[in-house]
C-alpha cells in the first residue's frame, strides 16, 4: 500500500490577521515522525505540504492524482481544521477509492464528529507512529480493524473507538524524522528563534506532568518520557552532517527537565565537539534552572532560551495553573543573563479574569525584565485543553465550527473565541498592539536588535512598526 501524508494549509489571514506576515512555514515534525515510522515498517510513503504551497487546491489535487495513494493521511490541529475538512471533502468526492485517515489533537478530540460526517475513514487517537503503521498493515492484509489499538472508525454504521494504544516508553526506538521527504528549502524558523541558519527542530521528550490549563500536550500523556542523551546528540550530528543544519531548536515544552539531564546533555555535546559546530535553543520553566545548569548549557552552545512568563501578576499565573512565582521568573532572568544566554519571553493577554489594569501590568512587567525578545499572544481555550473542557461545561464558551476564532491573534473579522468579562474584542486587539509597541519601540530595544542581537531584519522591524502603529 502507498500512503500520502498531507500537511494542510493554515489560513494565516484568518488565524493571525495582520501578524501573519511574521509567520513562516515550520517543519511539521509530527508528520515527519509518522513518515519515518511508515518507512521503517516497509510502507511506501510520500509527503505533500499544502502549507508551503499556500493552499493551492489545484496543485494539491494534481499531486494526489499523480501519487495515486491507497491511503491519504491528514494531520489536523484546530487552526487547520477548516482547511483539513475541505481537503477531506474534495478527496472523498473526486477520489472515493482513496481511504482517509486523520490524526493529531483536533482529530483526537472530535473523532466522532469527523467520522459521522464522513470526513475520514479512520482517526488515529493520540501518539500516531505505531498506530498508523499497524493500521496500514492491517488494511493491507485484510485483517480485523477491531484489533488495531488507538484508532476510531465506523463499524456497521456506528463510531467505534478501539482500545487505546499505550505510549511507547522507549523513545530511542523511534527512527529519526524522515526529513528527506520534505521540501526543507521552504521552511524557516520564526524570526525571533533564528540564531544561525539553517535551523532544525528536535524533540527530546514527550509528555508533561504539569497541569497548565491552556496546554493541549496532555495528548502525549502526563508522564514525561525522555530520549537518552546519546540518542538526542546522535540526531544532532545526523542533522548537521546529512542536512547541514547549524541550529538545533528543541520544541519540547520543557527541555531540559532537570539539572542532571541538562548538564549531561551539555557535556555530551562538548565531548563530541559539537559545541564548536552548532548552536541550540530551547524552552523550559523559570523554576527549573540554576546558575550551574545555565552556565553548562551556554558553554555547550545554548544561545537562546524561551520562558513562559505568561502574566505580570501572580493572579494571572495562577488562573492558568502555571504554578511558579514571579520572583522565580526574575531570578531566572538574572541567572540567564549572567550565563550570556539571550531570552525570549512568552506572555499572554486576556487570561481568565483579565482586566485592562492587569493586562497593562503584564505589558509593563515584560519591559521591566529587560529581555531580548517578547511574544504577546491572546489567551485562547484551544480544544484538547482543560480550560476548553471547563469553559464549555460551564457555558463560558459555546460549541462552534468556526475554528479560526481559536486564535492567539484576534481581529475585527475574526474575534477571539474567549473574551474576559471586563474586556471586549477591541480591547484585546488594542492591548496586543500596545504590548508589541511598548516592548520593541524603546530606544534600548531598537539598539539591541540592530547592533547586538541582529536577528530581526530591518524589514521585520519596519513591518512591525507599521503594524503596531496601525498603518497596515
Amino acid at each position: 500500500m502507498k500512503v500520502l501524508l498531507i500537511n494542510p494549509f493554515i489560513s494565516t489571514h484568518a488565524t493571525a490577521g495582520k501578524y501573519r506576515r511574521f509567520l513562516e512555514p515550520m517543519p511539521p515534525i509530527s508528520l515527519a515522525y509518522v513518515a519515518a515510522a511508515l518507512k521503517r515498517a516497509g510502507v511506501e510513503v510520500a509527503i505533500y505540504d499544502d502549507y508551503t504551497r499556500g493552499g493551492d487546491r489545484a496543485a494539491l489535487m494534481t499531486r494526489i492524482r499523480d501519487e495515486s495513494p491507497d491511503i491519504a493521511g491528514l494531520t489536523c490541529v484546530t487552526p487547520t481544521a477548516e482547511r483539513t475538512m475541505e481537503i477531506a471533502q474534495a478527496i472523498k468526492q473526486d477520489m472515493p477509492g482513496v481511504k482517509l485517515m486523520m490524526g493529531n489533537i483536533h482529530a483526537s478530540v472530535f473523532y466522532e464528529q469527523i467520522l459521522n460526517e464522513n470526513m475520514a475513514d479512520y482517526v488515529v487517537l493520540g501518539e500516531g507512529e505505531d498506530t498508523v503503521a499497524d493500521l496500514v498493515h492491517t488494511l493491507e492484509a485484510g485483517g480485523d480493524l477491531a484489533a488495531v489499538q488507538g484508532i476510531a472508525w465506523k463499524r456497521d454504521g456506528r463510531v467505534v473507538a478501539n482500545e487505546p494504544r499505550p505510549y511507547r516508553e522507549d523513545l530511542d526506538s523511534f527512527p529519526f524524522p524522515a526529513w528527506e521527504l520534505f521540501p526543507l528549502q521552504r521552511y524557516r524558523l520564526f524570526s525571533f528563534a533564528v540564531v544561525q541558519e539553517p535551523g532544525a527542530l528536535v524533540l527530546g521528550s514527550r509528555g508533561c506532568p504539569y497541569n497548565c490549563t491552556f496546554c493541549s500536550l496532555k495528548i502525549m500523556g502526563r508522564k514525561r518520557r525522555r530520549r537518552s542523551t546519546a540518542n538526542i546528540v546522535d540526531e544532532c550530528e545526523w542533522l548537521l552532517h546529512d542536512f547541514g543544519y547549524k541550529q538545533m531548536s528543541f520544541i519540547d515544552p520543557i527541555f531540559p527537565f532537570s539539572k542532571d539531564e541538562g548538564i549531561e546533555f551539555s557535556n555530551e555535546l562538548t565531548r563530541r565537539g559539537l559545541h564548536k559546530k552548532i548552536v541550540w535553543t530551547t524552552e523550559t520553566r523559570v523554576d527549573l534552572v540554576d546558575q550551574e545548569l545555565l552556565d553548562a548549557m551556554a558553554a555547550s552552545g545554548l544561545r537562546r532560551i524561551m520562558y513562559g512568563f505568561e502574566s505580570g501578576g501572580q493572579a494571572g499565573i495562577d488562573s492558568i495553573k502555571k504554578s511558579f512565582k514571579i520572583d522565580q521568573a526574575r531570578s531566572a532572568v538574572a541567572m540567564t543573563k549572567k550565563a550570556g544566554v539571550e531570552i525570549i519571553g512568552f506572555f499572554m493577554l486576556g487570561v481568565p479574569g483579565e482586566t485592562v489594569a492587569s493586562a497593562d501590568q503584564t505589558i509593563n512587567y515584560s519591559v521591566s525584565l529587560n529581555i531580548d525578545f517578547a511574544k504577546f499572544t491572546i489567551f485562547s481555550p484551544f480544544p484538547g485543553t482543560k480550560v476548553y473542557e471547563d469553559m464549555l461545561a460551564d457555558g463560558t464558551i459555546k460549541e462552534t465550527r468556526i475554528w479560526s476564532t481559536f486564535t492567539n491573534y484576534p481581529s475585527k473579522e475574526t474575534p477571539a473565541a474567549y473574551i474576559p468579562e471586563a474586556l471586549t474584542n477591541d480591547d484585546l486587539i488594542r492591548l496586543q498592539r500596545k504590548a508589541f509597541l511598548k516592548f520593541y519601540l524603546r530606544p534600548r530595544q531598537v539598539f539591541n536588535q540592530l547592533l547586538k542581537v541582529r536577528t530581526l531584519s530591518i524589514k521585520d522591524m519596519w513591518n512591525g512598526l507599521l503594524l503596531v502603529l496601525g498603518l497596515h
